[in-house]
């Protein structure tokens, strides 16, 4: 006869099912099945945002993806990355894939920034896998000062 004890957070272990819960999850992203990786990531580049007085600079990883299936565009204040990772593999008679990690498949981010972006001005360039995008800020989004007149 299996006995079974449930443990729920008390008064004296709030933190327990919270522990808990972390475990299994870190337990499922972590762990493969059938070779194939499930963690949270999916095809989704990794991300650098930092903001200057003038503008914006954005770097996305993208290791192993051509220019050609990028995308980025900006509406307003919202820029948006998407864009397709292939990977292929030389699968035939004989051959099997012990692990597959890399993650092929469209993705699609958007972020929106605290100002406007002049698109005139905008770049991107793509160097060893990096996507950097240069997005200064509108004039009307700068800091200005105003000159105080004396009577």
């Amino acid at each position: 006869m299996a006995t079974f004890t449930l443990t729920r957070p008390t008064a004296l272990n709030p933190w327990l099912g919270l522990m808990n819960e972390l475990r299994r999850d870190l337990n499922s992203a972590f762990r493969p099945h059938d070779g194939v990786f499930k963690g949270t990531r999916g095809v989704y580049p990794l991300v650098n945002l930092h903001e200057s007085e003038d503008g914006y600079v954005l770097t996305a990883e993208l290791p192993g993806v051509s220019p050609d299936h990028i995308t980025v565009s900006v509406e307003g204040s919202t820029v948006t990355l998407s864009g397709e990772r292939k990977i292929e593999y030389s699968v035939g008679k004989g051959t099997a894939i012990h692990r597959r990690e890399r993650q092929s498949g469209s993705f699609r981010r958007a972020f929106e920034l605290p100002a406007e972006i002049d698109l005139e001005h905008a770049r991107a360039s793509h160097k060893n896998g990096v996507l950097t995008l240069t997005l200064p800020k509108a004039a009307s989004a700068k800091p200005r000062q105003i000159a105080i007149e004396t009577r």
